[in-house]
């Protein structure tokens, strides 16, 4: 259900969303006693900003599952080319669509715009995470796709990243880095469930040769 809410985020300003959502309100306008102009008040309800999905949710019961909501808001499937922006779309419709992009912010100001933008839209973590390694420069996303995903477990927090990227961003990452790593496991209690324990021992003699003066204490 959290993907599929994600993407009618994505998708709200298409013609499919907008269909799907005028159709549930008609329904609870044209339901509602004593309503003398119904489509009046539909018209305004269609025009007005305060019906975003949690209100449109709360009028429907959802289905069984969340292939079929997604089925029915599109049968056809998604049209992708319905969520590209112009140049010069603010940045809330540029974030919706995964085009916002870091360029010469730094990674505190990129992370600060993100987040700014996802006050208003609110995807879930995980989407979140996805749109705001989309939007890194190449040499960021690198780091972020291909080192960090290889030292750190799939599920890292944001924010850890954020933190591990301004350090890329300092040149102060290899220390950094690995104590990052160590402290996250160790909160997370997760040592029992890694499945490539002989990635992990790959970096840690990876990061020892390259400051050969400092043996880790925990080996």
């Amino acid at each position: 259900w959290e993907d599929l809410f994600c993407e009618i985020k994505i998708y709200w300003k298409t013609k499919a969303i907008r269909h799907w959502r005028e159709k549930i309100l008609k329904k609870f306008v044209y339901s509602l006693p004593g309503i003398r102009n119904p489509a009046s008040l539909f018209h305004v309800f269609i025009q007005s900003n305060a019906f975003y999905l949690p209100q449109i949710l709360s009028l429907i019961e959802l289905p069984y599952s969340a292939e079929e909501l997604r089925w029915e808001i599109w049968p056809d499937g998604k049209d992708t080319d319905e969520i590209k922006v112009e140049n010069n779309a603010d940045e809330v419709d540029k974030f919706r669509c995964g085009s916002l992009l870091q360029d010469e912010d730094s990674i505190v100001d990129y992370y600060s715009k993100i987040k700014r933008c996802n006050d208003v839209i609110k995807l879930c973590k995980n989407h979140l995470k996805e749109v705001f390694i989309k939007g890194l420069t190449p040499k960021n996303k690198h780091f972020a796709l291909m080192d960090f995903e290889y030292i750190f477990p799939p599920d890292l927090p944001l924010d850890v990243l954020v933190i591990m990227l301004i350090q890329v961003e300092k040149g102060t990452t290899s220390k950094l880095l690995l104590q990052a790593c160590l402290d996250f496991i160790s909160q997370q209690q997760r040592f029992a469930i890694y499945k490539s324990p002989i990635g992990t021992y790959k970096i840690l003699d990876r990061r020892r040769k390259m400051d050969d003066n400092r043996k880790p204490s925990y080996i």
